[in-house]
């Protein structure tokens, strides 16, 4: 069993530090579908929700950290960023009990859409001047952050996936900037989620560690990784996993349809 976790852990880990995302996207299904198949004693939806942020949490900071020297966003930024998500997390989260289960799914689709065609569109430092660009990101950048939080909140998801397409398609930062501050901004999102999950457990589940260990291992290996990719094969293995998603809820909103 710990072998099968910290494997998970890892992939999703690998994912995370590669591609600037959380890494739930991969490793919630792989707790939920794929562990049972070999251990009778599955784990909770909430227990894998819970174990996901911690996973995310230490993917992130090793991620993070593995990635710092290749971008020069200063900290104050990314903590401002940080703070605007976790704020708009929280508003999300509140107003997320007021709607209908399958109007989250609607808007969850609608996030998976904007991200991909964002993913595709022109980078914008082709076509502002430099100091146009900067105001916008040192203006804009809290709120989107705050935005993208809102969303995340209303979803119940990191929403990681959506950091790099702003970044890259409204913001106009390079791939290498988009997936390093991608990641530090996940930080406090992640840890106040993992604080309120334990919280409301009242334990730690013991599945958490392996999945931890392989996750710091992945996310220091997929940043290394990183530096041989370009921007159009990030965007593709972002992409690849963005489709599958979609399909996975489009699925799931027809089905409560009766």
């Amino acid at each position: 069993m710990t072998l099968f976790l910290a494997a998970g852990g890892m992939v999703a880990g690998l994912v995370s530090g590669l591609l600037g995302i959380g890494g739930a996207v991969v490793l919630i299904p792989y707790l939920l579908f794929f562990v049972p198949i070999f251990y009778a004693s599955g784990l909770t939806p909430f227990e894998a929700t819970e174990i996901s942020m911690f996973q995310v949490l230490f993917a992130s900071i090793a991620g993070y950290l593995s990635h710092r020297p290749t971008f020069l966003l200063p900290y104050r930024t990314l903590l401002l960023w940080g703070l605007s998500a976790l704020l708009g997390s929280g508003l999300g989260g509140f107003l997320s009990h007021l709607m209908p289960g399958t109007l989250l799914l609607e808007i969850y689709l609608g996030e998976i859409l904007l991200a991909l065609f964002l993913l595709f569109r022109k980078p914008l430092t082709n076509r502002q001047p430099p100091s146009e660009l900067e105001e916008k990101r040192t203006k804009g950048g809290p709120l989107m952050m705050g935005l993208i939080g809102l969303v995340s909140g209303l979803l119940g998801i990191g929403g990681g996936f959506l950091y790099y397409p702003v970044m890259t398609g409204i913001m106009g930062y390079s791939s290498t900037v988009a997936v390093g501050s991608s990641l530090g901004v996940m930080i406090p999102m992640a840890f106040a989620g993992a604080i309120g999950k334990t919280a409301a457990a009242g334990s730690i589940p013991p599945e958490t560690w392996p999945v931890v260990a392989g996750a710091l291992a992945g996310s220091m290996l997929g940043a290394r990784l990183h530096s041989r990719l370009n921007p159009e094969k990030i965007r593709w293995g972002q992409t690849f996993l963005l489709l599958a998603t979609f399909i996975r809820i489009l699925i799931s909103l027809v089905s409560s349809h009766p």
